[in-house]
């Protein structure tokens, strides 16, 4: 757990969650994406829709659409709200929603110098949570939904989370030798391009460089830092007792309601909702 002294527990408690859960079970039993491997599954899916519903942003931003479940949730979830789902490859949709505004420019790189107080940011795009935060701090978005939040040493993990930050951990990127060939074959392009190309500026190809090499030393100072910046904490649990370290879940025994989605179950990265001062 991080060091409430600094950080306020958010106040949701069990009761409240397991309140909700047999409302979304029908809503998921309707997502148009049955088979959504790769992206959030039913934990997850649930958790975002309860803390959506909590917060009732004006405006949800995600970054990392993949194939759209979570663009669905959100339009089903909050109908009034506007929607704008960021992705820098939006090839990979299968749903499409007509009410939200769709950007293949990073995250960092939007104009965000209008948006309402209350607006959402969910990031689910494999980037360093600490710029994330950063950057939602920067644009002035007190709202965040991490989808992964990894402890040290998960298999999983292929970036720098909140919970790496507080157990001074750090990040060490493992990356296979074509991906190291694919990357310096985009950084020798960029040089090029800067030899040649009189008005080529390489910011955009650069944060593509930097997001694909996704290191972070171990450090005493990236927690410090950010915990002077986060308001609130909550890590949402765990449906079931997956007899793991956090001992939050919400019920004992699987609920038979919950049958149709038991392979779904385990599947439990430490979905954290934070509040930015």
């Amino acid at each position: 757990m991080l060091d409430h002294k600094k950080i306020k527990k958010n106040k949701w408690d069990n009761y409240e969650v397991k309140h909700e859960i047999q409302k979304f079970i029908d809503l998921y039993k309707s997502r148009p994406i049955k088979n959504n491997k790769g992206g959030m599954l039913f934990p997850h899916m649930f958790a975002f829709y309860f803390i959506l519903k909590k917060i009732k942003p004006k405006l949800i931003i995600e970054s990392g659409v993949y194939r759209g479940q979570s663009t669905w949730l959100i339009e089903k979830t909050l109908p009034k709200s506007n929607i704008i789902s960021i992705d820098t490859n939006l090839k990979s949709r299968v749903y499409i929603s007509k009410n939200a505004h769709y950007s293949d420019q990073d995250f960092k790189f939007q104009n965000f110098s209008n948006i309402p107080k209350n607006t959402l940011v969910f990031f689910d795009d494999h980037v360093s949570h600490l710029e994330r935060i950063k950057e939602a701090h920067y644009f002035n978005i007190k709202h965040v939904v991490l989808e992964d939040n990894y402890k040290k040493n998960s298999k999983k993990c292929d970036f720098y989370t909140i919970k790496q930050a507080y157990e001074k951990s750090g990040f060490k990127h493992k990356v296979n030798f074509v991906s190291y060939l694919k990357t310096l074959f985009k950084f020798q392009n960029i040089i090029l391009k800067k030899i040649f190309l009189k008005n080529y500026y390489a910011d955009f190809e650069l944060n593509e460089i930097n997001n694909r090499i996704r290191d972070r030393k171990i450090n005493d100072v990236d927690y410090l830092n950010l915990k002077k910046i986060i308001k609130d904490y909550y890590e949402f649990p765990s449906i079931i007792d997956l007899k793991i370290q956090s001992k939050k879940f919400l019920f004992k025994k699987k609920p038979k309601e919950l049958n149709f989605i038991k392979n779904e179950l385990d599947y439990y990265n430490y979905i954290t909702y934070i509040k930015i001062k």
